[in-house]
């Protein structure tokens, strides 16, 4: 055991600052990087990212679009750059391969609220109730907003439910869109993976993608603007599963049909094959003292994930159907509408804004090469598993005026508003034989070794009419932020909100912030804030079958239960409630020249009650039990929400930025670290009714612990540098990636640090037309291959829980056209 005292953030960043003085000493002249005006942070007026009051990222277009993402995913951009965001890729997960979770400051995806133009944007339908990182979360959707639409991404580190309302406890993602009337563009990209796969001993080129973008502007009336454009992607599959060793004995039955797979590639773990279409707009008309505008976007995409293989001899297959057993692909159509429509306009001394808001997931889910195994040989091969929609109205004034009030040496800044919002989930079945519990058997000396068929579609569980369901939500409320001056060097953030919730009552939630100028160079920041987040309607009503991992690492079947079902009733499962924080940040930036400058924070949220997955609870006693309930015919593991744990996240962020003229052209070098940690820090008790089943059965368990504490990296850093003059343009990033573990009840594996090198060239060719070439993970870094049983028996040769991903090199070419 290693006793050596871990050191606190705040200790951390004591130490760093006399560095970061030093680093910024003596810097040269050069351009301003610093100074665009951001919305988040306040809502009483912009300022620029090194002024505001609380630690704020900003990421323009062209770092964005250099970021070298695949498929011109927003997500992969955002965790390519930034080191407080990370995007995981899953595989083998269930709808986790068609819907990816971002997370910031290490915490949930669900725990950071998004905007888009300033304006809350909607979840993702679906739950993602099989991954590791981020389980159990309704999480925003990334991907669904296009990359070419983006003018700017600002991330605000911090508490602010007292601002924008619930959901921005580990803090506030802005997507702010292109706009104005001139010029367009229009591009192409084209890459794929080049990398040696050594568990198969083959070199492999695979993850081709295509990405087309085209925008344009023209003028709307006197002075307005109308800009839209579309985005195209196409991606096919990866794949870095190693050779199937099936064992003579265990959860594979050792069968002539079985052991003949030993040695073969069965598996494939990586990403899904995806088809993606994009439209996007956004608009602003002047008329008068009045100004209309209005945005929106539109994605659809179409993905073909993969799960486990099905051996030949399995209580999950039909030799009938399947003689050498099969390879299920789970299939996503996933469809994502926002749009909004205002009006602003200024009333004496006051700004006003409304807005009307609306937005709309629609995920539907299946499966091909797949059976359900109750059914027998008459079992169908494809299965349309469900579909889950989600609907969010919302509209929300805003008024902001200065006040001169006494004691300040500035007017103060005014700013209140209410909203009112309208929230609604809907599950609807599956077709009927993907969730049917048929009455065929194997032959007697199979079930000997198999047991039952197994119930339901394999690899996506059709949606039965039980668990189909709706549920709505109405929140209203209203806020308040001030800014005020005291004196020169004084700066006050003051806000306050309340909200009342039709299934969840009143909340409250307050912020302070300040920011003190210390010298010219040197100002201190800081902020103490609570929020509050109550569960989604998504994860309210979600329920479903699905297929876990046994104790041995065997599959069986298993239930996401709701604490109003039969047989949450019967366990006393307790309903979810809302989860509480409260936040302290506290930073120095350092500014010597309008190039030059330095930022550190150190931060601590706690989290109370938070809203987490159960452990997969697989005590026999406790399944005998619920197999004799409504909807627990074969149900071998059951998990559920609750609130069971408190938790402590804490870390420190430093960020060094340089802009200067070198060699004929501009120069930007920059250096990102974050270091985070999570600990729960209390645990609820379980239910009354678990007592009759041993003391050591528990909500949360070995696996939930992981997924919280350890399966994130808890540092980051990221060092970059840009060169460009009129005809050339130079990228390099080094990025380094903390350790992450992986634990299972049978297995438990650290997975170390990694380090990535990515690299850009670009050439002028005409006009205002590049060709870019590029490199990410030039140099083929791989995680730590999976050992042990976590390798499951050979297939899952690498881990995606690895934050370089399992994926390896990625080579890419791109054109694109300015007019």
């Amino acid at each position: 055991m290693n006793n050596t005292p871990t050191p606190t953030p705040w200790l951390i960043a004591a130490l760093a600052l006399p560095t970061l003085a030093m680093a910024a000493d003596g810097g040269p002249d050069g351009r301003d990087i610093a100074d665009e005006l951001v919305v988040v942070g306040s809502r009483t007026d912009a300022r620029s990212a090194l002024d505001a009051s609380v630690p704020v990222e900003v990421y323009d277009a062209a770092r964005l679009r250099a970021s070298g993402a695949a498929g011109n995913e927003l997500g992969e951009a955002l965790a390519a750059i930034s080191p407080t965001f990370t995007f995981p890729r899953q595989s083998n997960s269930v709808t986790s391969d068609h819907v990816r979770a971002g997370q910031l400051r290490g915490m949930s995806p669900d725990q950071m609220l998004v905007l888009v133009n300033g304006q809350r944007r909607h979840p993702a339908a679906v739950v993602n109730d099989n991954t590791k990182v981020g389980r159990g979360t309704n999480a925003f959707d990334f991907n669904s907003i296009p990359l070419s639409a983006i003018r700017r991404v600002e991330i605000l580190r911090d508490g602010a439910s007292a601002q924008y309302g619930a959901d921005a406890v580990a803090g506030v993602i802005n997507i702010v869109l292109e706009d104005g009337a001139d010029g367009g563009e229009v591009g192409a990209t084209w890459g794929a993976h080049r990398t040696r796969v050594g568990p198969i001993d083959a070199r492999v080129t695979d993850g081709q993608t295509l990405t087309l973008h085209g925008q344009a502007g023209m003028p709307l009336g006197a002075g307005g603007f109308l800009r839209g454009g579309a985005e195209y992607a196409t991606r096919s599959t990866t794949n870095r599963a190693g050779l199937d060793r099936v064992p003579s004995s265990g959860i594979v039955p050792p069968t002539d049909a079985n052991l003949a797979l030993d040695g073969v590639r069965t598996h494939r773990v990586g990403d899904p094959e995806s088809d993606e279409y994009k439209l996007w707009f956004n608009a602003a008309l002047p008329v008068g003292a009045t100004e209309f505008y209005g945005f929106g976007t539109f994605a659809q995409r179409e993905t073909e994930g993969a799960d486990v293989f099905r051996h030949p001899d399995s209580n999950q297959n039909v030799r009938a159907l399947f003689p050498g057993g099969f390879l299920p692909v789970t299939l996503g159509d996933n469809r994502d509408l926002g749009l909004t429509a205002g009006v602003r306009r200024e009333a004496g001394d006051w700004d006003l804004d409304l807005a009307l808001d609306f937005g709309r997931n629609r995920f539907d889910f299946g499966v091909q090469n797949s059976l359900n195994a109750s059914l027998g040989p008459a079992s169908p091969t494809r299965f349309d598993s469900g579909r889950f929609g989600l609907n969010q109205l919302n509209a929300t004034f805003e008024a902001g005026r200065e006040l001169m009030l006494p004691g300040l040496v500035a007017p103060a800044r005014l700013s209140l508003g209410a909203d009112v919002r309208h929230e609604r989930f809907e599950s609807q079945p599956g077709d009927e034989a993907s969730f049917a519990i048929g009455d065929f058997r194997f032959d007697p000396a199979l079930e000997a070794l198999v047991g039952l068929p197994d119930i339901g579609s394999q690899a996506a569980k059709g949606l039965s009419p039980e668990d189909a369901t709706r549920v709505r939500r109405d929140v209203a409320g209203a806020w308040v932020n001030l800014a005020l001056r005291p004196t020169d060097d004084l700066e006050l953030d003051v806000a306050g909100r309340i909200e009342r919730y039709s299934d969840f009552g009143t909340a409250l939630a307050g912020k302070l912030s300040a920011r003190y100028t210390v010298t010219e160079l040197l100002a201190l920041r800081g902020s103490v804030s609570n929020s509050f987040r109550p569960p989604s309607v998504s994860q309210l009503g979600w329920a479903r079958r699905d297929n876990t991992f046994g104790p041995e690492a065997e599959r069986v079947s298993s239930r996401l239960v709701r604490a109003d079902s039969a047989i949450g009733t019967a366990l006393g499962l307790r309903a979810l409630e809302e989860e509480t924080s409260i936040g302290f940040t506290a930073g120095a930036v350092l500014r010597l020249t309008p190039s030059l400058s330095a930022t550190i924070d150190a931060f601590r949220i706690e989290v109370d009650d938070r809203i987490t997955l159960s452990e997969n609870l697989q005590d026999p006693g406790l399944i005998e039990l619920v197999q004799t309930l409504p909807g627990g015919e074969g149900v071998q593991s059951i998990s559920t929400f609750t609130n069971a744990v408190d938790t402590r996240t804490e870390g420190v962020e430093l960020a060094l930025d340089h802009g200067r003229r070198a060699g004929g052209g501009d120069l930007d070098v920059g250096f990102a670290w974050s270091w985070v940690r999570t600990r729960i820090t209390g645990e609820a008790d379980a239910p009354e009714a678990f007592a009759g089943f041993g003391d050591a059965l528990s909500l949360v368990g070995v696996a939930e612990r992981n997924t919280l504490q350890e399966a994130s990296p808890r540092s980051r850093g990221i060092a970059h540098a840009r060169w460009s003059d009129g005809d050339w343009r130079l990228r390099g990033r080094v990025s380094r990636y903390g350790s992450v573990v992986r634990e299972f009840s049978f297995a438990r594996q650290r997975f170390g640090a990694e380090t990535t090198v990515d690299v850009e060239v670009g050439r002028r060719l005409f006009g205002d037309t590049w060709a870019m070439v590029g490199a990410d993970n030039v140099f083929d870094a791989r995680p730590d291959a999976s050992a042990g049983a976590n390798n499951f028996f050979g297939n899952f040769a690498f881990d995606p829980i690895s934050p370089i991903g399992i994926n390896g090199r990625f080579v890419w070419g791109r054109v694109t056209s300015h007019f």
